[in-house]
Formats: structure tokens, C-alpha cells, sequence
């Protein structure tokens, strides 16, 4: 996807906050891209998705799918999680053996969200699609 996500702006505002902010300083150095997605993958991302597009935000919005109540946060079929990390780090960490301020990462994911369908659904609706995916792998 080539143009910005209707959550853009949002996204600026939590990519400017976590700027400001004194957290996210740990250096991350000599470590694989796919080691550093199995490590902080469904723990660190997930939860910072989680604050992020928190539950007030994304009450604001209905289901995509079928225009209920918008309860989940959906990455979407082909846009996962992992695979949102993995072009965040071959952006702004190409040389592993060269340290990089865990910010930066993280800056550098939420900004990938821009680019992507992105969106927040009713769990019936985020577990159909997540069938879906399962069928088609």
C-alpha cells in the first residue's frame, strides 16, 4: 500500500511522543533480524501495539468487516506483525554488528503501519480472517 493509513496522523503523534519520551534506550547489537523477531515479537510489539491503539482509540472506529463494535487490532493477511518488524529493521538496521537504540526500531514499526491496511475489528470478524490466513498458508 502506497498511501497513507486513515491512522496516520494518529501514528504521528505516538511516533512524536515516543521521541520525546526517555524510554526505549536499550542498545540492541550482534543479534540476527530473525532472532530479534522471535525474541520481541509477540511480547514487546504486541504490547506496544496494544498502548498504542488503545481500547478508547479504537472504540472510535467500527469493525471494518461488518460495521459492529471495533474491539481487535488487525495487521491484516500479509501484513503481520513480524513481517511489519522485519522491513522496519532492514530500514534502519542493516549492519547488525553496529549498535541501534531499541527507539529507533520501534519508531521505524510504527511507522510501517502508515503503509498498510491497518485496521481494528470485531473479534468474530479479526477470528474469520485469522481462519482465512490459516487456510491459505
Amino acid at each position: 500500500m502506497t498511501e497513507l493509513n486513515i491512522h496516520s496522523k494518529y501514528i504521528d503523534k505516538r511516533i512524536n511522543d515516543i521521541t520525546k519520551s526517555n524510554k526505549w534506550n536499550s542498545k540492541i547489537i550482534d543479534t540476527s533480524h530473525e532472532d530479534f523477531i522471535k525474541d520481541y515479537a509477540s511480547n514487546v510489539f504486541t504490547n506496544l501495539v496494544k498502548n498504542t491503539f488503545t481500547n478508547s482509540y479504537i472504540k472510535k472506529f467500527p469493525c471494518d468487516d461488518c460495521t459492529g463494535t471495533s474491539t481487535e487490532r488487525c495487521h491484516g493477511i500479509g501484513e503481520e506483525r513480524p513481517l511489519l518488524i522485519k522491513r522496519a529493521l532492514e530500514k534502519v538496521w542493516n549492519d547488525t554488528t553496529k549498535p541501534i537504540i531499541m527507539k529507533e526500531i520501534i519508531i521505524a514499526f510504527l511507522e510501517e503501519h502508515k503503509y498498510t491496511k491497518f485496521t481494528f475489528k470485531c473479534h468474530i470478524c479479526h477470528k474469520n480472517e485469522k481462519n482465512l490466513k490459516c487456510k491459505n498458508v
